[in-house]
């Protein structure tokens, strides 16, 4: 019997029917009011340094009689371990009675995560501004989080791209365009800082989120487009000067993304595909009738001209910190993608294999599109500490705008733990004497800057009962506090 063929079409989603109702009903426990209820005021362990600083700055853009709350849920977020819910979060940041509140908190933060993110740009540009000569790295990128359940609100069969062993092709969740600003660290090479990210909901789900939530369906470079144009205008607005260069894979380059953001004043840097419509260089002669032609006559095909033996050039470029060789090809050459002229790089890698890259601005050097484009993995590696070291999809909310508050809040975390640990050495963040096996020069990674801001954490807070007279039932109180917590 034949095989049928596989279809490329993504599946759908097969659900069972709820069981029985939830047994945490809100109208239940507002028709029975608790007078002994316990409010929380603030976090079992606070948080300190430049954390603590900009949480403050974020809290003061909510609502005076929640904004308070914001601290307690960042600093346990930043002391749960295991699975990291949002029931571990408020565990960790030492949640009473009233955490229904901090749930309801989770939805005030995600409808207005565009404007918690501003204290965040707002230090970034005042310690990293590159001024008027200089330009800043944007990077964009889709990830998903895997989730379940019928009841999971915007979720659905989405596209695996990092599939394992026991992995299929796709996976059931959420998928986030996220945007970051990508940074040179003088030690640790390129580092992507989130500042925001949207949510992807498929045209097959809007129907049910506009009943609710009036939502409207955007594609990928649509979602891309509105986060670099919000980035972009408070930069300015905060009075930058510097440039524009937004670099993204292949799956963004279509044209209405790079069109729109040429209008905006940006360069954009993306790679492109193998079989990518390319034309040479017109040529307009002086007085020729008619519009003179934007796109040449030839096409030009990529993979012919990677194939020739001839015409490679070695260069040595920077890639994230480290000095690398490569050979490449460069041309122009006229895209109806892009709308006129751009810069093509071809790349020969070690193995064998090439890859194209092109840049609208035709002045770029080489040097400069193969370090840009080499930074740009730097958001890969975002996406890989917010959800190992994060827990980013595992909060275990259903509400849409929870989700959305929950993986800003996880990318908020990574930003502002870089940004804590930035002006720190090796030996700083990180003691391997404990471990002869490791290697010393090793570069430290996302979790020991994470583990050095809670030990700093833990250390103030006993820091600051050892000065005051000894009490027994308050030293037992902090050890049992800290004993939940490592548990």
């Amino acid at each position: 019997m034949a095989k049928r063929k596989r279809s490329g079409r993504p599946p759908q989603a097969q659900h069972s029917r709820k069981s029985k109702p939830s047994q945490h009903d809100k109208r239940q426990r507002l028709a029975t009011p608790n007078p002994s209820r316990r409010t929380t005021a603030s976090a079992s362990v606070p948080l300190t340094g430049k954390i603590a600083t900009l949480v403050a700055s974020m809290s003061e853009l909510l609502d005076k009689r929640i904004g308070f709350r914001l601290p307690i849920i960042i600093a346990g977020a930043m002391l749960a371990g295991g699975r990291r819910t949002a029931a571990s979060w408020f565990r960790c940041g030492g949640v009473n009675d009233d955490w229904d509140r901090f749930y309801e908190m989770l939805q005030s933060i995600g409808r207005r995560a565009g404007s918690v993110m501003l204290p965040l740009v707002m230090f970034i540009f005042n310690k990293f501004d590159p001024g008027e000569n200089g330009h800043w790295t944007i990077a964009i990128d889709d990830s998903p989080t895997k989730r379940f359940g019928p009841y999971v609100e915007a979720a659905n069969i989405h596209h695996n791209p990092t599939p394992g062993p026991g992995d299929g092709g796709w996976l059931y969740g959420h998928n986030w365009v996220c945007l970051a600003m990508v940074l040179n660290h003088p030690l640790f090479g390129a580092i992507a800082l989130p500042l925001l990210s949207r949510l992807y909901v498929r045209k097959v789900d809007i129907d049910k989120l506009r009943q609710r939530y009036d939502w409207e369906f955007r594609t990928k470079p649509q979602l891309a487009l509105e986060l670099v144009q919000q980035v972009l205008g408070t930069l300015r607005a905060l009075g930058s000067k510097a440039g524009f260069v937004v670099v993204f894979d292949g799956a963004y380059a279509v044209g209405e993304l790079v069109r729109a953001l040429i209008a905006e004043g940006a360069t954009v840097v993306t790679r492109l595909r193998r079989d990518a419509k390319l034309y040479d260089v017109p040529i307009n002669k002086t007085g020729q009738r008619g519009r003179p032609r934007k796109y040449g006559k030839n096409r030009i095909s990529l993979a012919k001209r990677a194939g020739r033996r001839d015409g490679w050039k070695s260069i040595t470029y920077r890639c994230r910190g480290v000095q690398a060789k490569g050979q490449y090809k460069t041309f122009l050459a006229t895209s109806k993608v892009v709308g006129g002229q751009v810069r093509v790089v071809l790349l020969k890698h070690v193995s064998g294999n090439w890859a194209a890259y092109i840049s609208t601005d035709t002045t770029m050097s080489v040097e400069v599109i193969l370090q840009t484009v080499s930074d740009r993995w730097a958001i890969e590696e975002h996406f890989h500490d917010v959800k190992e070291i994060w827990g980013a999809g595992e909060q275990q909310v259903r509400n849409v705008w929870s989700s959305i508050a929950c993986w800003n809040l996880c990318g908020c975390l990574y930003s502002m733990v870089e940004l804590e640990c930035w002006d720190l050495t090796s030996d700083q963040l990180v003691d391997r004497s404990d471990r002869p096996w490791d290697t010393p020069s090793r570069r430290p990674s996302h979790a020991d800057r994470r583990r050095r801001i809670t030990r700093e954490m833990i250390r103030s807070e006993l820091l600051n009962d050892l000065h005051l007279a000894p009490d027994e039932t308050k030293m037992r109180d902090r050890f049992e506090r800290l004993l939940a917590l490592a548990t």
